[in-house]
């Protein structure tokens, strides 16, 4: 495989992931799918690259990775819950939050700061449960998946007007179960799904 075929290649993988994170529809998948097979010059691949560039770009919440902050494929602290129950802190790093998996088990991801900006926390529940503890002044997006499971968070989620703090959390629950709580400032001991 050349490098021209190999970049044909990254592109259908690229459109392939916006479909999946529901950026762009089927219509738009196919239509620009068709345009990658028939790429024939750079000039026209350097084109298709651009339009998908640009669908992320539209896509307030994957700005990130047009911007190479992130790349939430890459995550490197890794945590796996295998037939088991554990509890965890989430240590930030450079907006990388962790990717936590838990295969009939169970993890429970305690967020007790964030430092300032967005980070990204991917989550897996495959016959497990994932609960994911949030104070009430951090920011929530949740672009998390159920495929025969439940995703349980918050209706309604207050953003102060001073806040920098933003959870991102992506992933898919799988025959599972992921559940966002959030606590407030006041009462350490208050826990709500509100």
């Amino acid at each position: 495989m050349n490098n021209f075929d190999e970049e044909k290649e990254k592109l259908t993988q690229n459109l392939s992931e916006q479909y999946s994170n529901n950026i762009i529809n089927i219509e738009e998948y196919e239509r620009i799918l068709e345009y990658i097979n028939k790429i024939e010059t750079k000039k026209e691949l350097y084109i298709i690259k651009k339009v998908i560039l640009e669908n992320n770009a539209d896509n307030k919440d994957l700005l990130l990775i047009q911007n190479n902050k992130i790349a939430m494929l890459e995550l490197k602290d890794k945590h796996l819950s295998l037939f088991s129950w554990k509890t965890l802190n989430i240590k930030p790093i450079n907006g990388h939050g962790g990717n936590y998996t838990s295969l009939f088990g169970a993890n429970r991801i305690i967020v007790d700061s964030l430092p300032e900006g967005i980070t990204i926390l991917n989550v897996k529940s495959i016959f497990g449960l994932t609960e994911i503890i949030v104070p009430n002044e951090i920011k929530i997006v949740n672009k998390t998946v159920p495929i025969f499971a439940g995703i349980f968070a918050p209706n309604k989620i207050n953003k102060k007007e001073n806040e920098l703090s933003e959870l991102y959390i992506t992933g898919k629950a799988i025959f599972g179960n992921i559940t966002i709580k959030t606590i407030s400032e006041n009462k350490s001991d208050d826990w709500s799904n509100t």
